[in-house]
């Protein structure tokens, strides 16, 4: 009987019983009031019924669209622009109000009785449009995943957009569902970049995984469905060379973060592989080739790298002075100093951003950009999102203080 309470004693030390999965970690994310007043929005874009709270808000977001669309309200005199401030707050008090509604949507998992979101977008725009006939929802999660990806990421347009309405739309996508196969290869990619950057680095690795696995990826058709032009042959080869650095840079300083070095390294090689077929130089990739050396203890290896570093475009004096010192303490074999300047975490980060910036300049997010989906996901998030932010949970009053601060954010969106 002794052995018995002793093998369960050891069992439960063994079991790793307070750790929660990354699955339950983003379901835990994603139920937060921003995603649901998100939904909420949808809700009231693509419900019918006879919920007056949702005609409600629906006539409010179609007042505010209207007047997105409409000339420069800045431009025409104060009563215009008072008017768009109305616009903002009646729809953020409006959409706080159907919170509840995106709540048990979100928590249920709900979403998919509704009708696509873009559909609706595209033919407010424009009632012919021959692309809403071609979205189906799962095409249409992974249509916002992306457009709020460029939004947000995009080093030219940054959009501030909560993490969670992001870790969302990328949850609810259903690669072997899109109506444009073509749009896997993206959201594989993208999708391992923002779970390693928001901590959720095994769903990362098993959407790294799962871009380098597909079988003759290309990018070269992914938006033309949508009316973008398709890419050339190089910036093909070469963006999906940048998505794929992008995933395993993000996801190794995600492992870095969780200390787990082992994960991480592996991670950090495959991005060096990527990143060079991504036209990454030599010289810009030696840092983290030498880190790599280091910790397989290839001192030898190491200092050259650290040599080829030095001659990198972006290196300053002051940087390369930083490299010298390195390497006098690597010939020394100085392991504590070593350890000190070779801060994971750094490499790591430095692998994601040099993804990002061969990705963008490959052109991998023009095509998409060029697209009247885009312009509708733009349309939808910054009409929305500036009105949610403008007014807040103190929507209530519309008092002078929120007036002052939607009428900012009216003047920035329509100044994008």
């Amino acid at each position: 009987m002794r052995n018995v309470g002793l093998a369960l004693l050891l069992a439960l030390v063994a079991c790793d019983c307070g750790k929660k999965s990354d699955e339950e970690i983003l379901r835990e994310k994603i139920d937060s009031t921003p995603v649901h007043v998100y939904v909420a929005a949808k809700v009231a874009l693509t419900k019918s019924g006879d919920d007056a709270r949702i005609r409600d808000a629906r006539e409010k977001l179609v007042a505010l669209f209207a007047a997105l669309e409409g000339g420069d309200a800045t431009a025409a005199g104060d009563s215009a622009r008072e008017l768009s401030v109305t616009d903002l707050i009646g729809v953020g008090q409006a959409l706080w109000e159907l919170r509840a509604t995106g709540a048990d949507i979100v928590r249920n998992g709900t979403e998919d009785e509704l009708d696509p979101l873009l559909p609706v977008l595209l033919r407010m725009r424009n009632p012919d449009d021959p692309v809403a006939t071609r979205i189906d929802r799962s095409t249409d999660h992974a249509v916002f995943f992306l457009g709020l990806w460029t939004l947000k990421v995009h080093p030219r347009s940054p959009t501030p957009i909560p993490d969670e309405i992001l870790l969302y739309e990328a949850s609810r996508v259903n690669t072997d569902e899109l109506a444009v196969p073509e749009l896997k290869v993206l959201v594989h990619g993208l999708r391992a970049y923002v779970y390693a950057t928001n901590e959720l680095c095994d769903l990362a690795k098993r959407d790294g995984d799962a871009f380098d696995a597909l079988d003759r990826p290309t990018l070269r058709e992914a938006f033309v469905s949508f009316g973008g032009a398709p890419l050339e042959a190089h910036q093909d080869e070469v963006g999906l060379a940048a998505v794929a650095s992008l995933a395993h840079g993000a996801t190794a300083y995600c492992y870095f973060g969780r200390d787990e070095p082992d994960e991480a390294r592996e991670e950090l090689e495959r991005f060096v592989a990527s990143a060079e077929r991504a036209g990454a130089s030599p010289a810009d990739l030696a840092l983290v080739r030498a880190y790599l050396a280091y910790s397989n203890d290839q001192l030898a290896e190491a200092r050259t790298q650290l040599e080829l570093a030095k001659t990198a475009d972006w290196m300053t004096d002051a940087r390369r002075e930083d490299v010298d010192e390195v390497i006098e303490h690597l010939d020394r074999e100085d392991t504590d100093f070593l350890d000190g300047y070779f801060d994971k975490a750094f490499f790591a980060r430095f692998a994601a951003e040099l993804a990002l910036r061969e990705a963008d300049e490959a052109g991998v997010f023009d095509g998409l950009k060029e697209t009247q989906v885009y312009e509708s996901v733009r349309w939808f998030l910054q009409g929305t999102g500036a009105a949610i932010d403008g007014v807040g949970e103190g929507v209530s009053a519309a008092a002078d203080g929120a007036k002052q601060r939607a009428s900012e954010l009216w003047r920035k969106l329509r100044s994008d």
